[in-house]
């Protein structure tokens, strides 16, 4: 930026005088303006300007300068600020003449200057701006006082990555909410939201959620009216589709919180994602939305509310064993997480059984055949082994307890891989079909039942001249 420090409140390079009436601060905001740096000058009630650096720097002075209005021909102009306000707007002015700005004490300093400048359109000081947030420790005060900025600052693409910053901030500080009751139930609204979105939050259940919603309304809001409007906006991070039907139906819909327009809507997408088949439910688990109501919240719950995986092993001796890993076809074809047998013993180290799922391989149609591509991996617990070992396999499944088991992939593999992945292998699904039908409650099967897989492991020597085939 071109430096007109020279010309900064210097009757002989202005047009205009621009006059600070000075409004009384909100009760609820009576911050010391100590918090905002301040010079001898920065107290002054008006300042000598040019109309062509403050339009050239903001939209709102160029409006005010060039709308057709009396104020926009007369020498004066007036703008409406609190007192500590009128110190910020003082320093983003010196900033439009200098190219410099003086960097906030503290995060108070910075938000309050970042809604000063939303509020007076002068973008170009938004990015030193989030530059001076990285200066600041993070804490819960300042997280949440970024959190409270307007929705309309917080979706402007350089303040975004402060907000991610301390989202992801206040996720990682309630991710066990009964751990910390006492500070969540003092968290702002928007607080309550983060946390209440956050994937990182431990519940079993979405029910605890909408129990943390309720506790928290009660322990802020005095009134039924105050109540109500808190829970129509926290209303939007609570998964009702991952509420039992039961619950759905006896509890959320029966509440005198739940019974605004907009809490009621929720209710009924819930409600009818639940009468939707597996094929259609599992789309919409994918498919890209505004919100996250659709995809379970963990996969804990998923688990809870279709099945648990278990792990069997039989036949075990010092260089050999049989492993059974049985799960929940859902737990494949609806998520991308991995999923993982309880480790096992097989000669000096601990395995694991792994199976991925990855989204853009899931192959998904409502009322046809379905393919899921997966990735299966045998992984020893260490990344090295003491002596060079093959692991030969036999891997082979089923998908229903009268049938047979099919192999699927044999061979053998290096056990000194340095990243411990032992084996992979694609498409096992291929050509399954998969059934249509409603979702049933988490106490009945999957309506496509379990998978079964079975795995002979044998431990053998290799030469040391022998290459592994992984």
């Amino acid at each position: 930026m071109p430096d007109f420090s020279f010309a900064f409140d210097n009757v002989d390079f202005s047009d205009r005088l621009l006059q600070f009436q000075v409004l009384p601060a909100p009760a609820d905001n009576q911050t010391s303006v100590d918090s905002v740096d301040k010079d001898q000058n920065q107290g002054k009630s008006e300042l000598h300007v040019s109309s062509v650096i403050l339009a050239a720097h903001s939209e709102y002075f160029m409006r005010l300068f060039c709308n057709g209005m009396s104020e926009s021909r007369s020498e004066v102009a007036v703008v409406h600020v609190t007192e500590e306000e009128k110190l910020g707007l003082h320093n983003l002015i010196e900033y439009m003449y200098t190219g410099l700005l003086r960097e906030p004490s503290n995060a108070e300093s910075a938000v309050m200057l970042l809604c000063l400048a939303d509020r007076f359109a002068i973008f170009s000081c938004m990015e030193p701006l989030v530059e001076a947030f990285k200066h600041f420790p993070n804490t819960l005060h300042a997280c949440l006082l970024v959190l409270g900025l307007p929705e309309t600052l917080k979706s402007n693409k350089t303040v975004q990555p402060v907000v991610e910053r301390c989202r992801n901030y206040l996720s990682q500080q309630f991710p066990d909410i009964p751990a910390k009751k006492s500070e969540f139930l003092s968290l702002s609204l928007e607080g309550v939201k983060v946390v209440l979105d956050s994937e990182l939050l431990n519940v079993q259940y979405e029910e605890d959620v909408f129990q943390y919603l309720l506790d928290w309304l009660e322990a802020n809001c005095l009134s039924l009216q105050s109540r109500t409007r808190a829970a129509e906006e926290l209303a939007e991070v609570v998964r009702f589709p991952w509420l039992t039907g039961d619950f759905l139906e006896d509890v959320v819909t029966n509440s005198p919180l739940m019974q605004s327009p907009a809490c009621q809507a929720l209710i009924m997408e819930a409600i009818k994602f639940k009468s939707y088949t597996h094929a259609r439910q599992q789309q919409m688990m994918w498919k890209k939305n505004s919100h996250n109501r659709f995809r379970p919240r963990n996969t804990v719950i998923l688990e809870n509310f279709w099945g648990n995986s278990k792990t069997y092993v039989f036949h075990q001796t010092n260089m050999s064993c049989q492993v059974y890993f049985e799960f929940p076809l859902e737990l494949v074809i609806c998520t991308g997480d991995s999923f993982q047998s309880r480790p096992f013993s097989l000669g000096p180290n601990k395995y694991t059984f792994y199976i991925e799922a990855k989204p853009e391989s899931v192959k998904a149609s409502y009322n046809s055949q379905r393919t899921c591509c997966i990735n299966i991996m045998v992984a020893p617990s260490s990344r090295t082994v003491d002596e060079p070992m093959l692991l030969e396999y036999q891997i082979a499944m089923k998908r229903d307890y009268s049938q047979n088991y099919d192999t699927k992939a044999t061979g053998q593999c290096d056990l000194q891989v340095a990243e411990g992945a032992c084996a992979q292998f694609n498409d096992f699904f291929s050509g399954w079909f998969i059934e249509r039908g409603f979702s049933f409650p988490r106490w009945n099967l999957t309506i496509n039942g379990p998978v079964f897989f079975r795995l002979n492991l044998d431990l053998k020597e290799r030469p040391v001249s022998e290459e592994g085939s992984c």
